[in-house]
């Protein structure tokens, strides 16, 4: 009866001391998340849920993103033990992949956010995208190459364009900055206008010497107006 008595008078003061001292706990239900492939210039979005499985007020302090194509939005700054938020993340993929549509290049990219709270334990959680950007338009070769060539022979080559098929993008006015080069476009029959060629040929009568330049082409697409694909080659003299 006496141990009884002990026990229970222990647990009735102890009890409450062991929820008052338990303070925050941050607990998200994923801290890594894969996006997947997106096509270029279409907004990522997730939604991190979280939970305060502490025994006090959990405090969020500070929402850091890694860079500034990400916008948050958190519901509440303050959650009750027991209840849960939510932590909107976008991320503007035509502000990330600005640099790859020089190449025409698929992009992987991780994207961090880093949540400061009131839990002692761990006082910063670093939560991770990951996503790969697939371009509007995809280039089958970076560069023109001509070669080296007597003067008074017509060289021509060419590069694919491939257009993404659920993007009403169209080609025009394709030109060169080099005289000696002339360039046009022709469409892969069958493709829908999905797929077309630049053909650049060095003419006949191409000076003597080393040919550097670029071929332009106009696009409609917002995020690549103008395809600017270099081109070069040399002629040397004739027999």
């Amino acid at each position: 009866m006496i141990f009884f008595w002990l026990w229970a008078l222990t647990a009735q003061h102890l009890l409450p001391l062991v929820v008052q001292e338990s303070g925050p706990c941050l607990a998200f239900d994923s801290i890594i998340v894969d996006l997947g492939k997106a096509p270029d210039g279409q907004p990522l979005h997730h939604v991190f849920n979280f939970t305060n499985k502490g025994g006090s007020t959990l405090e969020i302090r500070e929402i850091q993103a890694s860079c500034g194509c990400m916008s948050t939005l958190l519901t509440a700054k303050t959650i009750a033990p027991g209840q849960s938020g939510r932590l909107d993340v976008k991320i503007a993929t035509a502000d990330v992949t600005a640099s790859s549509r020089l190449l025409s290049q698929t992009v992987s990219i991780i994207k961090t956010v880093t949540v400061t709270t009131n839990d002692r334990k761990q006082p910063s959680v670093i939560l991770v995208l990951k996503a790969v950007i697939a371009p509007e338009i995809v280039l089958s070769e970076r560069s023109i190459d001509f070669g080296i060539h007597r003067r008074g022979q017509e060289i021509s080559s060419e590069v694919l364009v491939e257009i993404t098929p659920d993007k009403p993008i169209s080609l025009s006015g394709a030109t060169s900055t080099d005289d000696s080069v002339m360039a046009r476009l022709e469409t892969v029959p069958d493709s829908g206008e999905k797929k077309i060629k630049v053909i650049a040929t060095l003419k006949v009568t191409a000076r003597e010497g080393q040919h550097q330049g670029f071929v332009l082409v106009n696009t409609s697409s917002a995020l690549k107006p103008q395809l600017k694909i270099p081109i070069r080659g040399t002629v040397t003299k004739s027999e």
